[in-house]
């Protein structure tokens, strides 16, 4: 009877280790970058935030073909497939005109500012997106920025995969508890 009982405190004292530790690292990989539900959709990846926010003016591949363009835009949107235009405009350039609208760099005022809708990280993630239209000359920069992205969906695969073990471990530690209580009731029952 007394090594049931060490047997129970052992087990128990390891089900609420791990249930603490998965707990915190479920809560790690739960937390999210205050972005609305609305926000996750269009900011799963950097092509769909590009195709929901630009890609009305600027077409879905760059072309300045977008749906808007045949309202008569003047001026009519930027094609960002223009390899020697591209060229002349900086990461900061494109960064701002993003962030603070077209005007601010001395372009159309159409082009409205998304630095309070769109996330810092995800602008800067556009400009490198938006640089891969005109990507025939400037292969390099591209292939870094396309590892940039890869590297972030492998980020949330991570999350993804820590979610899953904290629910499974979870899972596990109910079950455990409830046949263990299932076993006493048995047990005092007898």
């Amino acid at each position: 009877m007394r090594h049931y009982s060490v047997y129970n405190k052992i087990t128990g004292i390891t089900v609420i280790c791990l249930f603490s530790i998965f707990s915190l690292l479920g809560g790690y990989a739960m937390a999210k970058d205050d972005v609305s539900p609305r926000e996750q959709v269009f900011l799963l990846t950097v092509k769909k935030t590009y195709e929901y926010y630009c890609s009305p003016c600027h077409g879905f591949k760059g072309k300045g073909d977008g749906t808007f363009f045949t309202i008569d835009l003047k001026p009519k949107p930027r094609n960002f497939t223009d390899v020697k235009y591209m060229q002349k405009r900086t990461d900061d350039q494109l960064l701002k005109s993003i962030t603070e609208g077209s005007k601010s760099v001395d372009k159309s005022n159409l082009c409205p500012p998304w630095g309070k809708t769109i996330p810092e990280k995800r602008i800067k993630e556009l400009v490198a997106y938006i640089r891969t239209f005109s990507a025939q000359e400037a292969e390099g920069p591209v292939v870094a920025a396309k590892e940039a992205v890869v590297k972030e969906e492998k980020s949330g695969t991570f999350k993804t995969s820590m979610r899953w073990l904290f629910l499974i471990i979870i899972t596990v530690a109910l079950a455990y508890g409830a046949i263990g209580e299932w076993k006493k009731l048995k047990k005092e029952a007898s």
